[in-house]
């Protein structure tokens, strides 16, 4: 498949165009998934999202830099990363809850 017409003259696809701000890496694990099973390869996908897309520094750190990006597969589940993330996020949550039931 060609990055290229996308980049030339051709709209971005929707799921691009609605999340064209990817601030988290949830959000661009997301759409590079969207990108690998419409067949664009993990070069292609980076190109797409770094054409059509305003990313943050972390995205740019955490998954482009760092060329995590490379490793992402399209049946992937959630990233290491991010599930550490979550599971941190939920402890905190709980733990809250608890401290104010004490």
């Amino acid at each position: 498949m060609q990055v290229s017409g996308i980049m030339d003259d051709e709209y971005p696809l929707n799921y691009i165009e609605e999340n064209y701000e990817v601030f988290d890496r949830f959000t661009f694990d997301y759409l590079f998934k969207r990108l690998l099973a419409d067949g664009y390869d993990n070069e292609q996908a980076k190109d797409v999202i770094l054409y059509n897309c305003s990313l943050s520094a972390l995205v740019m750190q955490e998954r482009l830099d760092n060329k995590y990006y490379l490793k992402i597969k399209v049946n992937d589940q959630i990233a290491p990363d991010l599930a550490e993330l979550k599971e941190e996020i939920a402890t905190k949550i709980l733990l809250d809850k608890i401290l104010k039931i004490l």
